[in-house]
């Protein structure tokens, strides 16, 4: 939307625009986590054994895990909900479990203990509740990814029963290294603005192409265009929530980000100054301007439309919607 505005701000047409496939490496992280949480999904079950005497239909399971951390006497224990009536439950329960990523026992559980599962059958009326069989999920695949998920033989003893469990373990970030995904995504590529427009160039009648209007900061012989403060409220919110992902994410906010952001500010501020001092005069050239901008705004959504930019296409109408509405309050 950048290029949209700075070619707006200039007379140009709008730049032509197309899609490439664009291939890079992100980081994978899970930044809702904090170093001390490891979360575990359970599932579903698969298939599970049924008891002799029981139809799969008759089967009432719930899961139950330890996890031998911080030590085997104070290991984390919990269990799923009960899912009657089937011998495939979709459990979909998750388990927050508190780790320390530096302590030495933590790293010993992850390398050679994991969490233990037992696939239990509730029992009813004066009737106990009967282990169907147990799984075990290594965790050492943590040192170098930041999830593990697995599909889980249930075993009786050593024997496979036939049956499954689906697991998943989350943890923020991998122990020893980042991990790193490769990923093509679709991006729309927009053609830059030229740096400038040659002073030859005319139009019919040897008169200069229009340029929209500007106004001159006091003080300064520069032109600054007017903008339309809408859509600068939109624009410093949007650059507020990336800043703010960035932040809860605990990286560094990219200088680019925040340099938009005080532009944006500083634009704003300026902007609001010279239409409270600046008399009728002032606001007259800012409605003509915003007229403009609402033009330009609807010849992009529709080119962009046209062109099967849709995420593009749709911003630009937000904006020109923006705009339009910003028009109205000024006509009243």
């Amino acid at each position: 939307m950048e290029t949209l505005k700075q070619a707006f701000a200039r007379g140009l047409p709008t730049p032509t625009a197309r899609f490439e496939q664009r291939t890079f490496s992100v980081i994978k992280i899970f930044p809702d986590l904090s170093s001390n949480d490891m979360l575990l999904f359970i599932v579903k079950g698969i298939n599970l054994p049924t008891p002799p005497g029981l139809s799969p239909g008759d089967l009432d399971v719930f899961v139950r895990f330890d996890f031998p951390y911080p030590n085997v006497e104070e290991a984390q224990k919990d269990k799923t909900s009960v899912i009657k009536n089937t011998d495939s439950p979709e459990f979909k329960e998750q388990f927050k479990l508190c780790i320390n990523r530096s302590h030495r026992g933590f790293r010993r559980a992850i390398q050679t203990k994991g969490i233990k599962f037992e696939v239990v059958h509730k029992g009813g009326l004066f009737k106990t509740d009967r282990v169907l069989g147990t799984a075990q999920l290594k965790l050492d695949a943590l040192e170098t990814a930041c999830e593990v998920r697995e599909i889980l033989e249930v075993l009786d003893g050593r024997r496979p029963t036939g049956g499954r469990l689906e697991v998943t373990v989350r943890i923020r970030e991998p122990l020893t290294a980042q991990q790193l995904e490769t990923t093509t995504e679709r991006w729309l590529a927009i053609d830059p603005v030229p740096a400038a427009v040659p002073a030859q160039v005319a139009g019919p009648k040897g008169k200069a192409p229009p340029v929209p209007a500007a106004m001159r900061e006091p003080g300064s012989r520069s032109a600054r265009p007017l903008h339309s403060l809408s859509v600068l409220a939109f624009d410093q919110e949007r650059l507020e929530r990336k800043i703010l992902a960035f932040r809860q994410a605990r990286r560094p906010v990219p200088p680019e980000v925040a340099q938009q952001y005080q532009d944006v500010i500083q634009r704003s501020q300026w902007q609001r100054a010279q239409l409270e001092q600046g008399g009728p005069g002032i606001r007259r050239e800012y409605m003509a301007q915003l007229e403009r901008q609402l033009q330009f705004y609807t010849e992009a959504a529709r080119r962009l439309g046209n062109d099967g930019s849709r995420e593009a296409a749709k911003e630009a109408l937000y904006r020109r919607n923006l705009v339009e509405s910003e028009l109205q309050r000024l006509r009243r």
